[in-house]
Parts: C-alpha cells; structure tokens; sequence
C-alpha cells in the first residue's frame, strides 16, 4: 500500500483538517476582535472533557496530553480524543473480538494440574504462569518436549520437514513476506500439499506484506488450493484501528507440532551473507510437541475467524498429545489490543517483578513507559543484575537514537547496556535468573504494548539450558555502552529522540 493511501484512510487526515479548522476559527476570532471570547470557550470544553475522561481507561499522559490540546486548540482535542478512542477498535469491532474470544477460548479450559506441579518447582514461575492463565485463558502445559532454534538456517529447516509430512492440515500465520529462497521454498511445498489434500490455511498481515509482494501471488496460491486470509485489511476509509498490526509468526501441522518465531519469510534470517547486500539479522524460535499445540490452534483460528468472518469447531483441529519424558512447563498465548487489560506490558512487569537473581532482555525497538522503566530500576535496586540488548543495526536510523535516550537514566541506576553492531538482532526474549523465559514478537515500545496482536510462549524447565546458552553468547559478542558513549551524541540526534518521545506520547 503507497505511504499517500495510508495517509489518506488513516486518522492523520482527519485530524489535519480538524486542525486546520481550528486553525481557521482561531484567526477569524483574533481579526474580529473576539480572541478572549474564543479562549474562555477553549477553556470551558477543555474542562468538560477532562470531566468525560476522568473515569476513561487510559493513560495519564493521554488525559493529560487531550486536556492541554482542548485548551488552545479545542475542535482539534476534541477530535483527537474522539478518533483515538477508536484506536483499539470501534464497538463493532469490539463485540466482534469477545465473541470470537469467548467462543474459541471454552474450548481449552485452562487445567489446574500443570500449574500445581510448577508451583512445586518454581513459585515466581507459577506467579506469571498464573497470570496468563487467568487474565489470557490458556492453559499451561507440562512434560513438552521443546527445541530452541538460535538462527533461521535450522528453524525453517525443520519448519519445511514438518510441512513436508503433514498428512491432515497446516495452519500458517505470518507477519512479513519478502520473496527470496525462503519464499519459493515455502510455497512450493504448500502448493503439493494442497495438491495432495491437505488442508492449507495461510492468515497474513495485510499491511506489511503488501509492502514487498503483489496481490498476484495470494492469487496464485488459492488457485494452487491454498485459501489464503488478508488479516486487517487496508481498504476503505477505516479507523485508526488500521494501525493494530498482525505480528505474529506461527504454524501448526496437523495438530502435533507448533512453531512460534521471530522469524518472518524472508531471506535475512539465512546464512547468505555472500549473496546478500543486507546485514544479516538473529533472531530466534521454537518447536513444540503434544497438547500445547492446541494453544497455538486457538490464536490461529481467533484471527483467521475475525478475518474470514467464518465460524470453525476446533475440536476437529485438536489431538490428543503424547506426553514427553522432559521437565519443561510451557504457556503459548497470544494477545490483542481489543481485549481489556494491557497483556504484553503486564507479562513483562510479572516476570521483572518475580526476578531474584537475573534479568536479560533482548530487542530490537525501546522506548519504555514509566511503568517498565520504573520496574527495571526497582529490581536492580533489589540487587537483581538487569541487562538490555538490544542491536545497533536497526533498519530505521531514528529507532536506534529513541533507543539510546532511554540509557543514560537506566545506565546511572545500575543497569547494563549491550549493543551489537556488524548484525541485525531482531530477538524479543526475556530471561530471568536463567530458569524462565518469554519468547514473543512483542517489542519494548508503546506500539507493540498498546496496539498490535502479538503471540509469546512462556516456558520454565530444561529448554532454559539450550536458551541461557544462546543468551551467554549474544552478550559476549556484544560491546557494553557507557555513559561517556551516550553523552557524545550530537545535538541533533538529542533533539530527534526528544521529538521521538513526544510523538509516542501522541500515540
């Protein structure tokens, strides 16, 4: 979609007019010799609305941010509050989601046996387990057998071996698409499924990938008998729910097996440096085996059901699981900006919270809220050693300056700061006193907190040993930031990470 379509049935149209508007009123009045009148009226709605907003479910900084916009400028407040309240969904959309929700999630009542047995083991564990189970509904599994995968070039090795042997179906659900080997492979395998009679169901995010591949290509795969599902489509004028993105990498064979990445279908991830001019980039995934693969299940059909607005039984996608002779707990979730609560921020505070020892957090994007902020410096206050990796290579150049605005306060209370550089580093993981673990395509910004649709797997056990080993790696190839690195910045990156901040405000 062109950058002018997406500006044309987004928000920021409307609220340029709005704008502009005001704008307008405002010079009218100061000619007419009634600016004072416009002000006390600015005023009194500013007032009003602040009494409307009291009891609303939103930030501090919003209310506060929609309060001063209504003072001086009072059509274009009022018409920031009423589109952004939107943002999450309109009351269509809203219903919509609990149905579906409701509908999906019975079907996998949460159990109480696994949590009793990692309460036994681990009682921070169980806490952010048990958080999940109540505030997200899916259950917590125990006895998984689970592989971790460090690098592209062994995950979508597996990732084709399992499509190759589906004999029922293969549920798919990604966020990006970039043709390359990844691609062609990927397709042409799901092609002779489908030929073979294998049910193929591909969800995709509208939004990006339609930013690297052509509409032509989704149409050759439902002629190959693939049905293929566009998730939040870009069409029409829309809302500003436009912008809560799909970003979850996910698929399901038959049942059985579960992968849950980082990784989106895209050569970068491969072992090409010699044929690639892009830096290549880490990330990481896993596979999982027996019941807990029906988790992933639920996420892919709530999608798939808002998008194709058909309804599906998925106890006909559902198989009974061997249990597997390992002492692994593991919790597949997944998260959307409709529901209450704000899910992909609280997982994070739980398991800051319930740290004792240890807390490593790798990703790409950072730009922290009070909240997280404030729960990191607590913990390393506690005595908690806390350590932020995050990459240097960011595909966006203001991405890494926000990022860097953030450490100088975080460096002055005690936490360390890792930056890699020569490599592209898109792993989302957060690991405390190397015991558990979060994999998720949940970034530390306000967008992937508050806005988009977002999956995880939350594991305790002996998964830990292959992760805290990748971890040790990522770090020692990583260079420690100082406080004597971030105040050489140059003015001008300064002033564009206080621009920056003041926009994720507005967001």
């Amino acid at each position: 979609m062109s950058k002018f379509k997406k500006f044309f049935v987004s928000n920021k149209l409307r609220l340029l007019v709005a704008f502009l508007i005001n704008a307008t009123i405002m010079i009218t009045s100061w000619v007419c010799g009634y600016l004072y009148v416009y002000y006390l009226a600015s005023v009194l709605i500013a007032c009003i609305t602040i009494f409307f907003l009291a009891n609303r479910k939103e930030k501090d900084t919003y209310k506060v941010t929609v309060f001063l916009l209504t003072v001086w400028l009072p059509i274009f407040g009022i018409s920031y509050a009423v589109l952004t309240k939107e943002r999450k969904g309109d009351k269509k959309v809203k219903k919509e989601w609990a149905n579906i929700l409701y509908r999906n999630r019975k079907t996998n009542l949460p159990s109480d046996e696994s949590l009793d047995s990692l309460k036994h083991s681990s009682v921070s564990a169980y806490k952010t387990c048990k958080y999940l189970v109540e505030t997200i509904g899916m259950p917590c599994y125990d006895k998984t057998d689970i592989k971790y995968y460090n690098s592209g070039d062994a995950y979508f090795t597996d990732l084709f071996e399992a499509c190759k042997s589906a004999k029922k179906y293969i549920l798919m659900e990604c966020y990006k698409i970039i043709p390359g080997k990844v691609w062609w492979t990927l397709f042409d395998i799901l092609r002779l499924k489908a030929r073979e009679g294998v049910k193929v169901k591909f969800v995709y995010d509208d939004g990006a990938c339609t930013k690297y591949i052509d509409n032509e290509q989704f149409v050759k795969m439902r002629n190959h008998g693939i049905e293929t599902v566009p998730f939040n489509r870009m069409a029409g004028l829309g809302t500003s729910f436009l912008n809560c993105r799909n970003f979850k990498r996910i698929t399901v064979i038959d049942g059985e097996k579960g992968f849950m990445s980082g990784f989106n279908i895209s050569d970068e991830y491969l072992n090409l440096v010699d044929d690639m001019a892009t830096i290549p980039t880490k990330d990481a995934g896993i596979r999982f085996t027996g019941q807990a693969v029906r988790n992933l299940i639920v996420s892919f059909f709530e999608d798939y059901q808002y998008a194709s607005k058909k309804v599906i039984k998925l106890q006909e996608y559902f198989v009974e699981g061997t249990p597997a002779k390992t002492k692994n707990w593991i919790l597949p979730y997944s998260t959307n900006p409709v529901s209450v609560g704000h899910s992909n921020k609280n997982v994070l505070l739980s398991m800051i919270h319930n740290a004792k020892e240890s807390i490593v957090i790798t990703t790409t994007y950072i730009s922290l809220n009070d909240e997280l902020k404030n729960a990191l410096i607590m913990a390393v206050k506690s005595g908690v050693d806390v350590k932020i990796v995050y990459s240097g290579e960011a595909e966006v150049k203001r991405v890494k300056i926000l990022a860097k605005s953030f450490f100088a306060e975080l460096i002055k209370e005690g936490i360390k700061i890792y930056e890699i550089n020569n490599r592209r580093m898109t792993s989302r993981l957060i690991i405390t006193d190397n015991t558990s673990a979060v994999i998720s395509t949940n970034n530390l910004d306000c967008y992937s907190i508050y806005k988009h649709f977002n999956c995880g797997v939350y594991m305790y056990g002996d998964v830990m040993k292959d992760i805290s080993k990748d971890i040790s790696e990522i770090i020692s190839n990583a260079e420690p930031v100082t406080l004597k690195d971030i105040q050489k910045r140059k003015l001008s990156e300064k002033i564009s990470a206080s621009w920056s901040k003041v926009i994720a405000i507005f967001r």
